[in-house]
């Protein structure tokens, strides 16, 4: 996954390099930068995972085909709470606080937020994963377990990201970034 600040930071132009010489605002100018490689990253997320949720939606059908109805208040729950997490990333804040506000969001903190929407990506890896295997095992005994780990991988993401939000009122003061195994 390429990272989007270093193509933000390498797409600037003469005059933005001459207004980052400017006393005080080229750190305004880097914050900005992680705003906006933040925004996208956030956008990439979202993407991903409608991708994923139409997928999942496809699936459904081929699991009611295969007499799965049995399952559906599950795959529904999965479905909501994938939604949910898909909503939650799309209208998070970034970390905005602008040149003159008297609220500052400093660098590190900008740095954090991104740590925490980049190790989502590793959530849609995972959903991807659950995905196939539930592909490969319709019409089996072993779907209710698939569907558990899907549940499982959706509600530790938007616990995740209920992490990155409370990080961001300061509810958590030092939180750090997820690390979570594969």
């Amino acid at each position: 996954m390429a990272d989007f600040y270093q193509k933000i930071t390498e797409q600037r132009g003469t005059l933005d390099n001459i207004a980052r010489k400017i006393p005080g605002f080229k750190g305004y100018l880097e914050k900005e930068d992680r705003r906006a490689a933040d925004r996208l990253l956030r956008e990439r997320l979202v993407r991903a995972f409608e991708e994923q949720q139409t997928r999942f939606t496809r699936l459904q059908r081929d699991l009611v085909d295969a007499g799965g109805l049995q399952y559906m208040e599950r795959v529904q729950m999965i479905d909501s709470r994938l939604q949910t997490f898909i909503d939650r990333v799309r209208t998070a804040p970034s970390g905005y606080a602008g040149l003159m506000d008297p609220l500052k969001v400093r660098e590190t903190e900008l740095e954090r937020l991104y740590a925490f929407d980049n190790a989502l990506l590793a959530y849609q890896d995972q959903f991807a994963a659950g995905l196939e295997q539930l592909e490969q095992v319709l019409g089996t005994g072993e779907v209710g377990g698939v569907l558990r780990q899907l549940e499982d991988i959706v509600t530790e993401a938007n616990n995740t990201f209920k992490r990155r939000e409370e990080a961001m009122t300061g509810l958590l003061g030092g939180s750090e970034p997820p690390r979570h195994s594969e």
